[in-house]
């Protein structure tokens, strides 16, 4: 798998070593002339500085800061949902109690889904073109289909 530009700055150790030098240069440098206006240690501004370039990589770092892990698990949630209500609609369709399993108000009984939750997930999954809500009862589109059959595959 191909990996992007952010993902290989830090995965040589070339370049880790280019980039420590770099924050501990800033670091050092910043520390210190942070510390001449606020009248403190020199020392313990260098460790504030440094400190606070961590915190930012930890936070911000483009695939592996916690915002990224934080927005790419609220993706895979919906993701997962939208694949559970896709393969849902299949394993019902065509049979006699498709009338009743492939109905709105069924999917918090079914799937354990508050209605807030399912009302949103089957708004992505139309958006996406995976299904087809016709008043209140959910088809499966071409894609919603396939997707649900390689999302079965995968899992076996």
């Amino acid at each position: 798998m191909k990996k992007d530009a952010e993902e290989i700055r830090t995965d040589r150790l070339s370049s880790m070593l280019i980039w420590s030098a770099f924050l501990g240069s800033a670091s050092a440098v910043g520390g210190y002339w942070l510390a001449h206006p606020l009248d403190a240690s020199i020392a313990g501004s260098m460790a504030s500085t440094a400190g606070a370039l961590f915190s930012l990589a930890f936070l911000f770092a483009p695939n592996r800061g916690r915002i990224a892990l934080a927005r790419k698990r609220v993706r895979q949630r919906w993701e997962f949902a939208q694949t559970m209500l896709s393969i849902h609609l299949y394993q019902h369709e065509g049979l006699p109690e498709a009338q009743e399993e492939c109905r709105m108000e069924h999917l918090d009984r079914s799937l354990w889904w508050e209605p807030g939750f399912a009302e949103q997930v089957v708004r992505r999954a139309e958006r996406r073109g995976l299904i087809v809500r016709r008043e209140d009862f959910l088809e499966l589109t071409r894609d919603g289909r396939d997707h649900a059959g390689q999302a079965i595959v995968n899992a076996k």
